[in-house]
């Protein structure tokens, strides 16, 4: 067994972190992702947060079907929650970059490319399936001056990156559909997006109680 040295391992870890930000596709989408898996997080806290206060002693019959707590955001508490989680996610990784939601969700962030500062913008478009999944439709990536290519960006990615199962990637297509449905959240609950409306500055999720428990 070859042993290395604390400056040889200095040396390799150098070398990594030059080749991450040599590749601006990469550190677009891991951005996305962070984003994504934020919002995850915004969302189990709320809903796994009390809100409202019942009577024990009263017997109810909960329908399965029907959602047990409505959890709703503006766009701003999104931005808000969203920017604090991902900045712990990101902050060692040398990019700086902020998630803004508006008309679009703009991922807007600066990176250091051959000694230089490159900025890029990532815009997508959000959509609510009928079965309560979220479908990320990519509309345009934009590194420094250059115009990228979003299908040969999420290829590449799709390819370079290990995802959670419930996280779908077609780079053909240009959509990230996020099965929410198959994420695990405690005692097998359920989470469904039941609106995203960025225009009116609506976005709510829907909590469900397992059907499988026994």
């Amino acid at each position: 067994m070859v042993l290395m040295t604390d400056k040889e391992k200095s040396k390799q870890k150098k070398k990594k972190t030059k080749k991450f930000f040599e590749n601006p596709w990469k550190i677009a989408f891991l951005t996305l992702i962070a984003i994504i898996v934020s919002l995850v997080i915004v969302v189990s806290y709320r809903i796994s947060t009390p809100r409202m206060t019942y009577d024990t002693k009263k017997e109810t019959t909960i329908d399965l079907k029907d959602p047990i707590l409505e959890v709703s955001m503006t766009k701003d508490q999104v931005n808000r929650a969203i920017n604090y989680y991902i900045k712990d996610l990101f902050d060692s990784s040398g990019v700086d970059y902020t998630f803004h939601l508006d008309k679009d969700a703009l991922i807007d962030g600066t990176f250091s490319l051959l000694g230089h500062d490159t900025h890029f913008y990532l815009y997508f478009e959000p959509f609510v399936l009928a079965n309560g999944d979220v479908q990320l439709k990519a509309k345009d990536l934009t590194v420094g001056t250059l115009s990228v290519p979003i299908p040969a960006m999420i290829n590449y990615i799709s390819h370079s990156v290990d995802f959670p199962k419930w996280i779908e990637i077609n780079p053909d297509e240009q959509y990230i559909t996020l099965h929410l449905q198959q994420m695990k959240l405690a005692n097998g609950m359920r989470v469904k997006a039941e609106q995203i409306n960025l225009v009116n500055d609506q976005i709510r999720f829907n909590l469900y109680l397992s059907d499988n428990k026994k």
